[in-house]
């Protein structure tokens, strides 16, 4: 046993202190005196000379005095804070508190939170902890806080429209050193674990379910919603596809709002019960929000939202005789066009001023630049994160370097450089390469050059709360580039809770749940019950002993009052 307030000497020393000024008082008694004085106007002068107590020699009543002992020997014990002592041999338990979308429904999360409360007050405090899985699994409560701390932590707390994470709490303390090698982990929540996860845990390991839910309730919402370039070849439009799922059989009633404004019944294209296209959106940066109507179970995934690409048709001016493969490239690509005005760049020799206010593709001699490439980069990003951006939206890193250098018969290479207006700035000599005019990249880099030069943002197809970001190199997304804000040092940047995030310019972009477990009330693998709970410790045991004393005061007082005790 330990104790928070005082050392265990300094208990001991309390106890003994009790124990003999109790006895001394024990020995004190009320002495009897008659004095006579020889008139009452002297009793009072008298009575303050006496002595009223005196120490006797002979101890009375020892129960009495065992009794008054246990009494203030509880009390001190009470003050001096016990704590049951941390046995490191012990299981140790990590309590996860399911926040997901999994227990946004009725009070599933009330539930679980309750549990967490109610289990952690019989636990040592050295040998637990409280992991938070909602959106990003956070840890609420270290191993040897107060779980008072808890309290103060839930209270801006909720369920969130996310998957869970547990699966991946789970690989992760399974791996080495992460974890205790005797470890209980408690979900409280509804949260589903895959059964490859669960079997692959490592001896010592145990999953359990502290919570036996009712069966949930039937539901029905939006699991796919995302777009691809229009079917029909419009640069500026878009095609949306629509996926719902869930326990209800039924067809959903769906509404297909843009900017708030409901699209017509004529609109939605069902190639299922359970799948609709809406072909030919604009492609303007609107939101676009599938829902459906009728009511269920789980309300947070009955609304989905997304936010539509800006697609626009770039404007390229030419400057004298380019090369005819350039020509060819542009035309080719529906979203570029040939123009003499109102251009948004430029391809032009090296050297010429013509629309020298527009971002520019150069083409210039070998003496005139050291390298093949050179960018000239307005951005804000270090220059290390801005070049290899700028050579995967260029495509750079899709050519034949080594042909175009073997052709050169020199290096070939890319230098970044900061400037105030875009620019793309190669060897003229490199057009006269069949390495680079005549191969597939050429029309490719083209492409994503002059949407590069003009500042076109990046767009994908979907966004969807707890999973990586998808591939920009989707169909239809030649022009798709790596937006800084999703680039984790090279890592997959997964999303966090169904809402809004700001992109890199400056833009909003709208998330949404999506999730086929949440909406299909996937309950994973069965897991055990969970055991935690029902200890005494920490102010378990306060309480119980202040209980004690108070019992005991109150059998002194019946004792007392029935002339049992002096």
């Amino acid at each position: 046993m330990n104790f928070a307030n005082l050392p265990l000497w300094g208990v001991l020393a309390g106890v003994a202190a009790l124990a003999g000024t109790l006895f001394l008082l024990q020995l004190l008694r009320v002495r009897h005196v008659e004095v006579a004085v020889p008139s009452t106007l002297f009793w009072r002068a008298a009575a303050r000379e006496a002595p009223v107590r005196v120490l006797r020699g002979v101890f009375r009543h020892p129960l009495a005095y065992l009794l008054v002992l246990a009494i203030c020997t509880l009390l001190w014990l009470a003050f001096a804070g016990p704590e049951a002592a941390e046995d490191r041999t012990a299981t140790f338990r990590v309590l996860f508190l399911d926040g997901s979308a999994h227990v946004a429904s009725g009070d599933d999360f009330q539930r679980a939170v309750d549990a967490v409360k109610t289990d952690l007050a019989g636990m040592p405090e050295g040998r637990r902890e409280v992991i938070w899985g909602g959106a990003r699994n956070l840890k609420l409560l270290k191993a040897g806080e107060d779980r008072l701390m808890l309290d103060r932590r839930l209270e801006a707390l909720a369920a969130e429209a996310a998957p869970s994470a547990l699966n991946e709490q789970l690989r992760l303390l399974a791996l080495p050193g992460a974890a205790p090698d005797a470890l209980e982990f408690v979900v409280y929540g509804r949260a589903p674990a895959d059964a490859a996860v669960v079997d692959n845990l490592p001896p010592g390991f145990v999953v359990s379910r502290a919570i036996d839910y009712p069966e949930a309730p039937s539901n029905r919402g939006v699991v796919a919603l995302g777009v691809n370039a229009a079917a029909s070849g419009s640069w500026d439009r878009v095609d949306l596809l629509i996926r719902t799922a869930g326990t209800q059989a039924s067809k959903p009633a769906l509404v297909v709002e843009m900017d708030g404004q409901p699209l017509d019944d004529a609109h939605l294209e069902w190639l299922a019960e359970d799948v609709v296209v809406v072909r030919d959106l604009p492609a303007d940066g609107a939101t676009v929000q599938a829902r459906i109507q009728t009511a269920d179970g789980l309300p947070v995934d009955d609304t989905a939202r997304l936010t539509l690409p800006v697609r626009e048709v770039v404007r390229v001016a030419l400057v004298g005789d380019p090369d005819p493969a350039i020509r060819r490239a542009i035309e080719a690509d529906p979203g570029l066009e040939v123009a003499t005005d109102n251009a948004a760049v430029v391809i032009r020799p090296g050297g010429s001023s013509a629309f020298a206010g527009l971002p520019a593709l150069e083409f210039a001699a070998f003496e005139d630049q050291a390298n093949a490439f050179e960018l000239g980069y307005t951005g804000d990003d270090s220059a290390e994160h801005a070049l290899r951006a700028s050579i995967a939206a260029l495509g750079l890193d899709q050519i034949d370097a080594a042909g175009l250098a073997t052709d050169a018969k020199r290096p070939v290479g890319v230098e970044l450089r900061h400037a105030e207006l875009p620019a793309i700035s190669i060897w003229n000599e490199l057009l006269v390469s069949s390495n680079f005019t005549a191969s597939r990249s050429f029309p490719l880099f083209v492409s994503r050059a002059a949407r590069w030069l003009a500042g076109e943002s990046t767009w994908l197809p979907y966004l969807a709360a707890g999973r990586p970001l998808p591939s920009t190199g989707a169909p239809g997304l030649l022009a798709s580039t790596p937006d800084p804000l999703f680039d984790a040092l090279g890592a997959e940047y997964v999303l966090g809770a169904a809402g809004t995030i700001t992109a890199a310019d400056g833009g909003t972009r709208a998330v949404a749940l999506l999730s086929d477990p949440v909406t299909e009330r996937h309950p994973g693998v069965p897991l055990a019950v969970s055991q935690v709970g029902g200890g005494l410790s920490g102010t378990g045991t306060l309480t119980w002993l202040i209980l004690a004393a108070l019992l005991m005061l109150g059998a002194e007082w019946f004792i007392y009052h029935r002339g049992l005790m002096p």
